[in-house]
């Protein structure tokens, strides 16, 4: 307990001195990186960039499970000496699988009851992480709410209401064909509530930068219309490498693709730079050969892609 409460305190004022790098009314573009791995915060490469702010993707019920409580703990162990401000996404248990195939009945939203229990627990065990994204990529039929976005509604209220004076990003939406139909309702069910309407958001922006899609048909050039405030880009970056679930290999691996997309990405964010605050780049490090997915700045063996090199150019912007 007492190594608990020590830690507690040395992340608080952790958290206090990089917001102060950043306030909150500054226009400045400032990048973060997100990665599930606690290796991130010690990585000799990241150090380069003197990065300061990450996202990390847990269970909603983290706090509620041993030994996921554990896991976070020792992710946390790492990111308080390395002082970096910390933004916390909620996904389903790890034993839950989305879509329901097969006459699987298990893909299901948390109830509110179920959702303000694991949160209020999240909020004793982690008190410091103060920036919430209460439900990831609500629009995929990868997560419980693709159908369901009066449970985001629903998790955001929760979250606001027992987080006071946290920062809370009022959905995180990826740029999906169902993208612009699903930010419409969700729209209105804040609307029918008469919840306030957030001025925060999240969007993973993927298909724009990787597929090179021109700003006309762009999904930033529709979201940015439909969302009042302020924008964060909480998940993007290049793809090297990825299969979705039907086996169709949509991205096979290519190193020059993935630089090129680095390249896509801060092009657009410079362009709604009124809009877009912020960047958190996925992933750092290369996954392991039986993911489907891949979007490492670092090889298998640990050594810089082309991406990372052309990261490099844009250093300045890891304020």
């Amino acid at each position: 307990m007492k190594l608990r409460r020590t830690l507690s305190a040395v992340l608080a004022g952790a958290l206090v001195a990089a917001a102060l790098i950043a306030p909150a009314t500054s226009n400045a573009l400032v990048v973060g990186v997100g990665d599930q791995s606690p290796a991130l915060f010690t990585n000799e490469h990241l150090k380069r960039f003197r990065s300061k702010r990450t996202r990390i993707i847990a269970p909603y019920d983290v706090a509620l499970k041993r030994g996921e409580k554990q896991w976070l703990h020792d992710w946390m162990a790492q990111a308080v000496p390395a002082r970096h401000e910390v933004v916390v996404a909620f996904n389903p248990p790890w034993t839950m699988q989305c879509p329901n195939v097969g006459g699987k009945k298990g893909c299901k939203p948390p109830t509110a009851k179920q959702f303000t229990r694991a949160f209020k627990a999240f909020r004793k065990e982690w008190p410091q992480i103060r920036i919430i994204q209460p439900w990831n990529e609500v629009n995929n039929l990868t997560q419980p709410t693709a159908h369901r976005p009066d449970m985001v509604v629903t998790y955001y209220n929760i979250v606001k209401k027992n987080c006071r004076g946290c920062t809370v990003l009022g959905a995180d939406i990826q740029d999906l064909p169902n993208m612009v139909n699903y930010t419409r309702k969700l729209l209105a069910i804040f609307k029918k509530r008469k919840i306030a309407t957030p001025k925060l958001w999240g969007l993973h922006n993927y298909t724009d930068v990787n597929r090179f899609v021109k700003d006309k048909n762009s999904s930033m050039r529709k979201i940015v219309r439909l969302l009042p405030g302020k924008i964060w880009l909480t998940e993007t970056g290049g793809i090297y490498r990825f299969q979705p679930q039907n086996a169709r290999q949509t991205f096979r691996p290519d190193l020059k693709r993935q630089a090129r997309a680095i390249d896509a990405l801060f092009k657009q964010a410079n362009k709604y730079r009124s809009k877009v605050a912020r960047i958190y780049l996925y992933n750092w490090f290369a996954a392991p050969a039986d993911n489907r997915w891949d979007s490492g700045f670092l090889d298998a063996s640990g050594q810089p892609r082309p991406a990372y090199k052309r990261l490099v150019r844009y250093k300045k912007y890891f304020r």
